[in-house]
């Protein structure tokens, strides 16, 4: 299921249209979290709603060690997707000298 595309049918959809979905969707939430946690921490604000396009949770200061945890987890997931995908850059290269 698609964040992006609710039309989108899923009996036509290849393996990798699914992961790319499934990447894009990811990012989309982590970016919602991220909203979160800065009005929340930021802020003098209490309460913030997150809002996904298809669902809307209101979270509060104390749901933040929770958001926190939760974007922790899926940048991990972000980050394993963009390497079965081929996508984004290793963030450490190892060369060696050539004498």
């Amino acid at each position: 299921m698609s964040l992006l595309d609710e039309t989108h049918s899923s009996n036509t959809q290849t393996s990798l249209e699914y992961w790319q979905d499934e990447l894009k969707n990811s990012r989309i939430l982590l970016f919602e979290i991220d909203k979160a946690i800065k009005a929340i921490s930021i802020s003098n604000h209490q309460s913030y709603t997150l809002d996904t396009g298809q669902t809307s949770q209101t979270v509060t200061r104390v749901n933040l060690p929770s958001l926190i945890s939760q974007r922790d987890k899926l940048i991990d997931r972000i980050s394993q997707l963009e390497k079965y995908l081929g996508e984004g850059k290793p963030s450490v290269i190892q060369t060696r000298p050539g004498w």
